[in-house]
C-alpha cells in the first residue's frame, strides 16, 4: 500500500514532544445564564449557544460535568447548534456565588449579593419581576448588602396536554423514524410535523407524538419492507482505492496541551501505528490503496479545510474523525460526495440518520444491553433477575434496553425480573430467592452507587453485571470481582494469553519501540476489515459487510442497516467474565 500523508514528518517529531498540561481559557465573550426555570422537579440554567462553543467550554463555564450536561439533554453529545437553548442542571453547577437550596418545598437558587448589587439589579439579571423577590426574601426591600444571601425563584414548567388527534409513544433502544412510522402507517415527515424538536433525531426513552387522522388502512398481514441497498455511484472495481485517516494528532497546535488534548493524541498515535500494520498486512494480500493521513481535532474550520482538499474527492473509504463536534459535518459531506465514513470510536446512534453509507463500529450502550439480556437470558432464563436502577438518565436506558429484549425472549414476561431503585442501601438481600442464582444488574458507572451495592450484596450464589467501564474500574476490588464473578460488556477485549495476539504485540513492539493499548488493536482492527471489504467488493462493500471475512485481534464485527435512510451499527458485543480471578470471554 502507498502512502500519501504529510504529516508523516510532523509526527515523528509528534512522538518526541513532552507533554505539558494548562488551564482551559474561557472566552471573555462566555457567560454563564442567569435563567433559571424548574423542569419535572429539576432546576437548570436556560443556556443559549453561541458560535464556537462545545459541551468542554460550556462545563467550564458553569463548573458543572460534561455527563450531567448530556444527561440533561440527550443527542447533545453529538455536538451544539449555534441558537440552540440546552439545559444546565443548576444543583450540579458551581457558579460563584450561586447554589440550589435544600428546602423540601419549592426550589430557590441562593445567591450570594455582589458589592455594589441592588435589588433592582438582581431581579434584572435574573429576569424576575421585583415584588416576587421581596416576597421570598422578607425584609429585603430595606435593602441588601454584600455578603448577604437571596433566595431567587425559580420558574417552574407548566404542564403539557397531550392533543386528542395525537397519542403518545415511547421510543425503545434502536428504534428509528423509518420504523416507527412503519409500525403506525404514517410518514417520517407526519411524525416529524407532529414534533417540531425532532428533526435532530430519536432518543431512547423519550415521547414523541403520533398523529392518529392520517395513515392507510392497516393490514393484518402487511410486514416491515425489506431494507434497500446502498446505492453506489461510479466504478464499483477500481485498479486502485483512496483511504482517509482523520486523527486528532495536534501537530499545529501552538498552545500548551490540557490532559484532554494529550489523551486524544495518545489514542490518535496508537489508532495510526495499528492502522499501519494492517496496510502493510492488505499490501501483502493484494490490495493497491493509498492511505492519506490528517489531523483532524475538535475543530469545524479545519476539518472543513481538511474536506476541501482536491484529493479527498478520489477518497473511497474515510475512517474518523473521532469527535462528536465535527463528526456530523463528514458524515453529511460522505452523503454527498458518496464516500463510505467509519466511525471507530463510540458515537450515538443518531449519527447513522439521513447516513446511509456510513457505519459506526461501536455498538451504542442501548445495543450492548440487548447484548446482556441475551447473554443473560441465554444462561439463567429461570433464575432470579435483580436489576439496579440508579435513577441516572443514561442508566435507565440501560435498564429499559435490558427489559425490553427480555420481554422478547421471554414471550412478553418480566415475571422473574425485580428492579431495586432505593440508592441508599438497595435492599438487595431483601430480594434473593432461595436455590436459585440471583442475578444483579447493575448498569451504571457512579461509583458511590457501585459501592454502595457492593457493600450490600452479602453471600450466595451471586452473579453481578455491570457496564462497559466496569472493565478497569478501580471503584471494585478484587477480590468483590472475583466473589461475585462480576460480567461486562465489552467491543474491544484483548486475550493476552492468544498467541496470535503475542506475535502481534511483537510485531507492533519492533516496528514501534513501544507497547500497544487498545486502540492499537482498533486502528488494526478496523483498517483490515475495511480494507479487506475493499479488496473483495471494492466499493460496494457496504452492501457486503457482514460478508467480510478477515483476522483480527481484538474486535468483532455484525452489522445491521438500521433504515433505508440511516448508516450501519456494528452490533457485536463481548461479554467478559470473571474466573479464578482472570478475565475470560464468555461463549
Amino acid at each position: 500500500m502507498k502512502f500519501s500523508y504529510p504529516l508523516i514528518s510532523i509526527l515523528r517529531q509528534c512522538l518526541l514532544i513532552v507533554l505539558l498540561v494548562c488551564a482551559f481559557i474561557v472566552s471573555a465573550l462566555s457567560q454563564a445564564s442567569s435563567r433559571i426555570e424548574e423542569i419535572h422537579g429539576v432546576a437548570y440554567y436556560i443556556h443559549d449557544v453561541t458560535k464556537g462553543q462545545t459541551l468542554y467550554s460550556i462545563s467550564k463555564l458553569y463548573q458543572c460535568e460534561i455527563n450531567d450536561i448530556t444527561a440533561a439533554n440527550p443527542g447533545s453529545d453529538n455536538g451544539l447548534k449555534e441558537g440552540t437553548q440546552i439545559k444546565i442542571p443548576a444543583a450540579k453547577s458551581r457558579i460563584k456565588g450561586a447554589s440550589i437550596s435544600n428546602d423540601p418545598g419549592r426550589k430557590f437558587l441562593m445567591h450570594e449579593v455582589q458589592k455594589k448589587e441592588t435589588l433592582y439589579s438582581i431581579s434584572g439579571k435574573y429576569n424576575i419581576d421585583m415584588n416576587d423577590l421581596i416576597a421570598a426574601n422578607p425584609g429585603s426591600d430595606q435593602g441588601v448588602k454584600k455578603g448577604q444571601t437571596l433566595r431567587i425563584p425559580i420558574k417552574t414548567e407548566a404542564p403539557k396536554e397531550i392533543p386528542q388527534d395525537k397519542f403518545p409513544h415511547t421510543v425503545k433502544p434502536g428504534e428509528t423514524l423509518y420504523g416507527i412510522s412503519k409500525q403506525y402507517h404514517v410518514t417520517p415527515d407526519d411524525i416529524k410535523n407532529a414534533n417540531p424538536g425532532l428533526k435532530d433525531g430519536l432518543l431512547a426513552g423519550e415521547v414523541i407524538l403520533i398523529p392518529t387522522n392520517i395513515g392507510p388502512e392497516v393490514k393484518e398481514d402487511e410486514g416491515p419492507a425489506p431494507l434497500q441497498p446502498v446505492k453506489i455511484t461510479g466504478e464499483i472495481i477500481e485498479e486502485s482505492y483512496d483511504i482517509a485517516l482523520m486523527l486528532p494528532f495536534y501537530t499545529n497546535y501552538k498552545d500548551t496541551m490540557e490532559t484532554r488534548e494529550n489523551r486524544m493524541r495518545d489514542v490518535a498515535l496508537q489508532m495510526y501505528r495499528g492502522a499501519l500494520m494492517a496496510a502493510d498486512s492488505l499490501e501483502k494480500e493484494g490490495l493497491n490503496a493509498t492511505l492519506r493521513v490528517y489531523d483532524a481535532i475538535d475543530s469545524k474550520s479545519m476539518t472543513n479545510d481538511v474536506l476541501a482538499k482536491p484529493e479527498m474527492k478520489e477518497v473511497d473509504l474515510l475512517i474518523g474523525p473521532i469527535f462528536r463536534e465535527t463528526f456530523g459535518d463528514v458524515c453529511a459531506w460522505g452523503a454527498k460526495e458518496g464516500v463510505h465514513v467509519v466511525s471507530p470510536v463510540q458515537q450515538p446512534n443518531k449519527v447513522l440518520l439521513q447516513s446511509p453509507n456510513m457505519s459506526k463500529t461501536v455498538p451504542a450502550t442501548a445495543t450492548q444491553w440487548i447484548g446482556v439480556a441475551r447473554h443473560v437470558y441465554s444462561k439463567h432464563p429461570k433464575d432470579n433477575i435483580i436489576i439496579i436502577d440508579s435513577k441516572n438518565l443514561d442508566d435507565r436506558k440501560a435498564v429499559d434496553s435490558f427489559r425490553e429484549e427480555w420481554k422478547k425472549l421471554s414471550g412478553d414476561s418480566l415475571k422473574n425480573i425485580i428492579v431495586v431503585a432505593d440508592a441508599a442501601s438497595f435492599n438487595v438481600k431483601d430480594k434473593y430467592a432461595a436455590g436459585k442464582k440471583n442475578i444483579v444488574i447493575a448498569p451504571t458507572s457512579d461509583k458511590k452507587v457501585i459501592a454502595t451495592l457492593f457493600r450490600v450484596l452479602g453471600d450466595g450464589d451471586i452473579i453481578v453485571y455491570g457496564n462497559e467501564s466496569w472493565d478497569d474500574l478501580d471503584a471494585i476490588s478484587v477480590a468483590n470481582r472475583n466473589k461475585y464473578h462480576v460480567h461486562f460488556p465489552q467491543t474491544t477485549f484483548i486475550d493476552y494469553d492468544n498467541p496470535d495476539v503475542q506475535r502481534w504485540i511483537e510485531a507492533y513492539r519492533k516496528q514501534f519501540k513501544t507497547e500497544p493499548g487498545k486502540y492499537s488493536f482498533v486502528g488494526y482492527d478496523v483498517m483490515k476489515f475495511y480494507g479487506t471489504g475493499l479488496l473483495k467488493y471494492g466499493r460496494d462493500f457496504p452492501n457486503h459487510l457482514n460478508e467480510i471475512k478477515t483476522k483480527v485481534y481484538a474486535n468483532g464485527f455484525d452489522f445491521m442497516k438500521t433504515s433505508n435512510e440511516s448508516g450501519f451499527e456494528n452490533q457485536f458485543v463481548m461479554i467478559i467474565g470473571t474466573e479464578e480471578y482472570s478475565l475470560i470471554r464468555e461463549k
